[in-house]
């Protein structure tokens, strides 16, 4: 993991780290954090965080600057966008990409 990852992943961890349903999994080249099991947010290779929202928020949220649809093997993926490093100044920014992906993990059934 590079310093910038390593630094993302520190700052969520120390925003989540109360919250009994977050676990942590090694995934994507980093630590993931999940959300009753599934994806909420991680720090990927490229300093960006990867989030898991509902297709609306990801229609809306990739309209901003510096925020685009995750793309994987060539596919786009909807429910995921990346947040460019630069979204991220603050933790209160960062707690506000986390809260956006936790409206839409939340209703998600827990997986077993």
């Amino acid at each position: 993991m590079n310093l910038q990852q390593i630094e993302l992943t520190d700052r969520i961890r120390r925003l989540v780290s109360l919250d009994p349903q977050i676990t942590e999994k090694k995934m994507f080249g980093g630590v993931t954090f999940l959300l009753n099991g599934h994806i909420l947010v991680s720090a990927r290779r490229t300093g960006t965080l990867l989030a898991q929202v509902s297709e609306a928020d990801s229609v809306e949220k990739t309209k901003r600057p510096g925020v685009t649809v995750m793309v994987m093997r060539g596919k786009e993926m909807r429910n995921f966008i990346d947040v460019d490093y630069d979204n991220l100044e603050t933790d209160e920014d960062l707690a506000a990409w986390i809260e956006v992906a936790r409206s839409y993990v939340a209703t998600k059934p827990p997986k077993k």
